[in-house]
């Protein structure tokens, strides 16, 4: 099961300066830079990050590739694959889809890319740790690709080995009501972390408790499926779903 972008409105336009383009999911939902975008196995299409690249110039073409950063944790930096017009598999860092050499892809004036474009990684690395690969949308004056304008539109790909956990003995606690208005109540029984992520893996919550009856503020989250997780002490780590109504 993946953290689906990942899914929904909240997020807005891509703020970002000079940039000429809006990138979306299947649903519509905006990539946002800095967005980090979760997945909890390797398995096609569910690992998949599918976009759409739209013009918002209204007067002209223009021009995008796709830098591949970096990466952390991976077993040997490589990307499984990456479609951006084609599909190119094994990249390394630094590379660029489409490549340097073959100029970049355009996408005329209230245009969007068609579907087929994807982000897939098939690496588990050590199965414990998360691995981040991290890329930049790039938009050029030029169909050649060789005079950048605007800044990157730059996001993280993370498989998260420990997304999809639930492991209810590992972190005592308990989630009163998974379907929730203004308050997530918990019955903490041990000193935990609590992280809350939006089905596109961005947190937008963050909080420590001890002992006791706890309440989460969440009058100030959109309606929507969030994940919650909790960790102790030890390490253990507890995931879990709740609703904003």
């Amino acid at each position: 099961m993946k953290f689906k972008l990942l899914l929904l409105s909240l997020l807005g336009s891509v703020a970002i300066a000079s940039a000429q383009y809006t990138v979306t999911d299947r649903s519509g939902n905006v990539l946002n830079n800095g967005d980090v975008i979760q997945f909890d196995n390797l398995n096609y299409p569910d690992a998949s990050y599918e976009f759409y690249v739209t013009n918002d110039n209204p007067g002209t073409e223009i021009y995008t590739r796709i830098e591949y950063v970096s990466e952390t944790n991976s077993t040997n930096g490589e990307f499984e694959q990456l479609c951006y017009g084609l599909c190119y598999n094994n990249l390394m860092p630094g590379e660029t889809v489409p490549p340097s050499n073959e100029g970049a892809l355009p996408i005329g004036i209230g245009e969007t890319t068609p579907m087929g474009n994807h982000f897939y990684n098939d690496d588990q690395g050590n199965g414990t740790d998360n691995i981040d690969f991290v890329f930049s949308f790039r938009q050029y004056e030029d169909a050649a690709g060789t005079i950048e304008t605007g800044t990157p539109l730059t996001f993280t790909y993370r498989y998260n080995p420990n997304l999809g956990v639930t492991d209810y003995s590992a972190v005592n606690l308990t989630i009163q009501s998974t379907l929730v208005s203004n308050e997530l109540v918990l019955n903490v029984n041990e000193a935990v972390n609590m992280v809350i992520y939006n089905v596109q893996g961005k947190v937008v919550k963050q909080g420590q408790f001890d002992n006791g009856r706890q309440v989460v503020n969440v009058s100030d989250l959109s309606p929507q499926t969030y994940i919650v997780q909790f960790k102790n002490e030890q390490g253990g780590v507890k995931t879990s779903k709740f609703i904003v109504q």
